[in-house]
């Protein structure tokens, strides 16, 4: 069991003790065989007292922590957030891997020396529910379908990308457990556990008669099948012995719009379900969905309503915007491409603010390849490229979202580092939080808001 402790909340039992990061939890309660933040909960659940068995990072001493304390004295707080641990991963042993040779997955589109993490082929159903990565459902095995039906997680998020067997089969080159989806979802459905579905669009494939059939299917399967995600595949310039496969352009944009449009319109609350990805509307240079189209903007990490929640985040607030500020700020925005177009109709508003110039560069995807346009996807190289012949000194600081950083670092997808950035820069980098909300960016621009009465 490798239980490490990532931090310890503040006022908690384990910040009491003293724990810190680095510390592996042996053992609860005696339990010394828990796999998983499942088995965690499963053994806080209702505690009356905690007893942990710690190996010390530091020293490398093992001591025994015990925690008592009784259900009155918690208030409203439950167990696991009284004893406030927060572990480096939720699963404590082996993540369960691929088993399929999809050839539009990203993972074998990537050029070797990525850092390490970038490779693992995760397909645990257990990391769908706390991390929202997608499972395809192929690797399950007796044990897995026994703890899913007691545990009942949700939502998963699920890899389903087409439910007609034979193109399954062909997309996921799985012939023994590929074309099983449908069994697998009326599973997850008998068993009431929500999930979300994403379709990868791969034109020629999974388009046209199939993909008709795979919203029907998905559709029917309501209400447990919360979402479907319609994406378009993503396509890099390192395919070397993968299967060819076609981009989408305008042309199937406009087509896929137009399909999924048609689907609404004959089926009763396929609107509130289904959705697609903003890259199709604007490749086929069609204009957004309503705000509220999006429902809960439930599957904003697949590229799902990205836009539209920040345009309208940010016209919410316009009249809380200041007519000047001061001291004058220039500041450059660093954004992939799909992003500057949504960002444009904002920064032309923001550069009305007297004393304030917003300067915007998209950044070309030259590790990727010019198929890939996603800020997510911006790697540290391909902004010094960008911005190496030109004086950035005139600029106060330069922003980018933080979807372009590896999670709680300063690391981008290359390895190249925020400070190395800065340094060509001349200027510091600040980071949008949350790339999906104008708060967000109105709070790293610093511009003060008014009070609206």
């Amino acid at each position: 069991m490798e239980a490490v402790v990532h931090s310890v909340q503040p006022d908690s039992l384990a910040e009491m003790a003293d724990l810190v990061a680095g510390d592996k939890v042996l053992a609860v309660n005696g339990r010394t065989d828990l796999e998983d933040l499942f088995d965690w909960q499963f053994e806080l659940a209702d505690a009356e007292a905690v007893e942990l068995h710690v190996l010390r990072a530091a020293s490398g001493d093992e001591e025994i922590l015990e925690f008592e304390f009784d259900s009155d004295s918690l208030e409203d707080e439950d167990p696991e957030t009284a004893v406030g641990i927060v572990f480096q991963s939720p699963l404590f042993g082996p993540i369960k891997t691929c088993n399929n040779a999809c050839p539009f997955c990203f993972i074998d589109q990537q050029p070797e020396g990525l850092r390490s993490s970038l490779y693992v082929k995760d397909d645990d159903w257990r990391l769908s529910h706390f991390n929202q990565t997608y499972v395809t459902l192929t690797n399950l095995t007796e044990r897995d379908r026994s703890r899913m039906a007691t545990i009942r997680p949700g939502p998963l998020y699920v890899s389903v990308h087409s439910t007609v067997p034979e193109v399954r089969i062909k997309m996921l080159k799985n012939p023994k457990f590929a074309g099983k989806i449908m069994d697998e979802l009326r599973w997850l459905q008998s068993l009431g556990i929500p999930f979300h579905a994403q379709v990868v669009l791969c034109p020629g494939i999974n388009d046209g008669a199939a993909l008709d059939q795979t919203l029907a299917d998905l559709h029917s399967l309501a209400p447990e099948c919360l979402s479907v995600a319609v994406i378009p595949v993503g396509l890099t310039q390192y395919r070397e012995g993968l299967d060819p496969l076609e981009s989408v352009d305008s042309a199937v944009a406009t087509t896929v719009v137009n399909q999924v449009e048609a689907f609404w319109a004959k089926n009763t609350g396929a609107q509130d379900q289904i959705f697609l990805s903003d890259e199709f509307y604007h490749k086929a240079g069609r204009p957004l969905p309503s705000y509220e189209a999006y429902g809960e903007f439930s599957v904003l990490e697949d590229g799902v309503g990205t836009a539209r929640s920040l345009i309208d985040s940010f016209f919410a607030l316009e009249s809380a915007l200041p007519k000047t500020i001061a001291p004058f700020q220039k500041v450059l925005v660093l954004t992939g491409k799909l992003a500057a177009m949504t960002l444009d109709p904002i920064l032309r508003r923001l550069n009305e603010i007297d004393g304030l110039y917003l300067d915007c560069l998209p950044i070309e995807s030259r590790f990727w390849g010019d198929a890939v346009d996603v800020a997510g996807l911006v790697t540290g190289q391909d902004i010094l490229d960008a911005t190496k012949d030109s004086d950035w000194a005139g600029y106060d600081f330069a922003v980018i979202p933080s979807v372009m950083l590896k999670q709680d670092t300063g690391l981008f997808l290359d390895g190249i580092t925020t400070a190395e950035v800065e340094a060509q820069l001349g200027i510091p980098l600040r980071l949008v939080a949350d790339p999906y909300d104008a708060h967000s960016f109105i709070e790293t621009l610093r511009i003060p808001l008014i009070k609206v009465p």
